[in-house]
């Protein structure tokens, strides 16, 4: 009932009850920003009322059980109109994606424009401690990651993204950051990629 309390989580549960989808999927069906889309889906996770599947980059989510889809038919039964409206704006998800698997929480990813910049106001508004420092940028450790989404703002060259919207040029960085704690093949990892992409970023003025 927690869940239901806010009208755009019952239109988040709404899609998600006529299929599973991803950030960007939702993002287009409800019409909210991205970032107001991920905090309410970290709340509904937090509930035990939806869950999260990667995909490769991707992350699906869906109802966690058909128990919540009867809740959801029984106590709104009235907004079924806009979801049958928000499915058909809605891309249509993968076969694959909806197949019985493990289901994970999204995590955040450094990318490159932290090689050599390293700004730490990231580590200090991370509440559980998941930033870690290696020779040439931070990285996220994905097993601490909350996705509490703290970090994105703090970071001054924009170099932070949930791993669902990460820019396919920064691909790389999703194995730099799933590496750790491995200190030796992240900093192989990164000295290899800023070698190839000719690397050369300098920290913001003051």
């Amino acid at each position: 009932m927690q869940a239901l309390a806010s009208p755009s989580r019952v239109r988040l549960l709404a899609c998600l009850s006529a299929s599973p989808c991803s950030v960007g999927d939702l993002v287009t069906a409800v019409e909210l920003e991205q970032s107001a889309v991920s905090h309410h889906l970290r709340t509904l996770r937090e509930l035990g009322v939806v869950v999260g599947r990667r995909r490769g980059r991707r992350v699906i989510y869906a109802l966690h059980d058909n128990h919540i889809r009867t809740l959801l038919d029984e106590a709104v039964g009235h907004v079924q109109p806009d979801a049958a409206q928000d499915a058909e704006r809605r891309p249509a998800v993968a076969e694959s994606d909806t197949d019985t698997g493990r289901y994970l929480t999204v995590t955040y990813i450094i990318a490159e424009p932290c090689i050599d910049v390293k700004d730490k106001s990231c580590i200090d508004v991370c509440p559980v401690d998941c930033i870690h420092e290696v020779n040439r940028m931070l990285v996220i450790d994905p097993e601490e990651c909350i996705d509490c989404g703290a970090c994105e703002p703090e970071c001054p060259v924009e170099a932070i993204f949930p791993e669902d919207a990460l820019p396919d040029k920064w691909e790389p960085f999703v194995n730099i950051n799933y590496a750790y704690p491995d200190g030796d093949a992240i900093n192989g990892l990164v000295d290899s990629y800023a070698t190839e992409h000719d690397v050369q970023n300098t920290p913001p003025a003051a």
